[in-house]
């Protein structure tokens, strides 16, 4: 009796061992069919994580057979490596790759209002940009203008209207350092403003240590050339783009009438952030100063000619095609020097 129970057990023992075994093996098979399975998924979504640059170049690379050409970028899709994010920032920080070239169109509309005066002014500039490495960039901007000052006068209304081509300006930036985990990039910008304008002084009354320019009239030329540089950090972080910025410019003094005319340096600073939405749609907030000394004519310090302009940009960046983006935005003034209101509209295209 004692044997046939011993027996029995050992048979219930080697039947488990078995049936753990039979789990075993089946396990593992589970374990492979799903491993097959996660590797096309996981190779799917680093193809669909590759940039939109390395696409292109897949494209490039895929040989034509029998008349059919290779994978084909989609619609609408961005070629551009750069965040649409740092276009907020693209007058001080390169965005063009090597051999692309970018021409915009903006259209400005702007009011201001003082006890005396009611201005209005718009103004069109067609800027060209050319990428000449990855980091490096070369840009041109043509502006004209158009304005209109009414002064109040006692018991008159003087209007003067004023138009024609603004200063055209050249500059180079360049990236001095790509941005880490714990520090943000750099970028540097040499520019200069050239003289292509009006002069807005009033050479009939032309005086040492008086304002040279003519009240009753508003114009957006300098009649100086002015060199320029600027220094702008930016920092991103996916779909948050930081940027802040120093610069400085440098009118040349000139002689008109016989008086030098120095309106000395002027320093300004920027910052702000962009949002990306979407991939399509960015949005953006930035703050602009510039603080200039006091002017000078004839060696004379002018009082009361120390101005500080500061103002908020609420921008919108909607790219709308391949390579092609529309850029609406509203500024708003925030000191007595800056302008109420403006409003601005801009088209670009890269090719």
């Amino acid at each position: 009796m004692a044997a046939n129970v011993s027996a029995m057990a050992q048979s219930k023992e080697e039947l488990l061992e078995r049936r753990i075994q039979q789990l075993e093996a089946r396990l593992k098979l589970l374990e492979g069919e799903v491993s097959k399975r996660e590797k096309p998924r996981a190779a799917a979504a680093r193809n669909r994580g590759a940039g939109s640059a390395d696409q292109a170049q897949t494209a490039a690379d895929t040989p034509q057979q029998g008349g059919s050409a290779g994978p084909q970028k989609p619609p609408g899709a961005q070629a551009s490596t750069v965040p649409q994010e740092a276009f907020l920032a693209r007058d001080n920080i390169p965005t063009l790759q090597s051999n692309k070239f970018e021409v915009s169109q903006s259209f400005d509309y702007g009011r201001g209002t003082s006890f005396v005066q009611n201005d209005r002014s718009f103004r069109a500039t067609t800027s060209f940009r050319y990428g000449i490495a990855n980091d490096v960039e070369l840009a041109l901007s043509l502006p004209y203008f158009s304005s209109q000052r009414r002064t109040n006068a006692f018991s008159q209304t003087i209007v003067r209207n004023v138009s024609g081509v603004g200063d055209i300006s050249v500059q180079a930036s360049a990236n001095l350092w790509k941005e880490g985990d714990w520090y943000p990039g750099a970028a540097l910008t040499a520019g200069l403003s050239i003289p292509t304008g009006d002069d807005p002084y009033d050479l009939a009354n032309l005086r040492a240590g008086v304002i040279p320019t003519d009240p009753l009239r508003l114009t957006q030329a300098s009649g100086h050339w002015v060199p320029r540089a600027a220094l702008q950090f930016f920092k991103s972080t996916d779909p948050l783009i930081l940027f802040f910025g120093v610069g400085m410019d440098y009118a040349i003094p000139k002689r008109f009438a016989g008086l030098n005319v120095e309106p000395g340096f002027r320093y300004t600073y920027n910052f702000g952030f962009g949002f990306a939405l979407s991939e399509r749609s960015t949005v953006g907030v930035s703050f602009n100063g510039a603080l200039s000394e006091r002017l000078k004519v004839g060696g004379v310090p002018v009082a009361n000619s120390v101005s500080e302009l500061l103002t908020a940009r609420f921008t919108l960046i909607q790219r709308i095609g391949q390579d092609f983006w529309f850029e609406p935005a509203v500024t708003v003034g925030l000191t007595d020097d800056a302008p109420d209101v403006a409003f601005s509209l801009s088209l670009r295209k890269r090719f």
